[in-house]
């Protein structure tokens, strides 16, 4: 994967993060949860960036 494309996903990984920390403070109203949710679409996009989830 090139560099360009991973920056890509980098940048629209930023997406889900906002959104599912508002959510999840929406929920909770704790800021602890919303870093845990912040930090596992974190792990999910650098994961994805680094191939784990590829099919080649």
């Amino acid at each position: 994967m090139d560099l360009s494309r991973k920056i890509g996903i980098g940048v629209v990984s930023i997406i889900p993060a906002f959104v599912l920390g508002g959510l999840v403070w929406d929920w909770f109203g704790s800021w602890l949860a919303v870093l845990g949710a912040v930090v596992l679409v974190g792990i999910f996009s650098g994961s994805v960036i680094s191939g784990k989830f590829s099919t080649q």
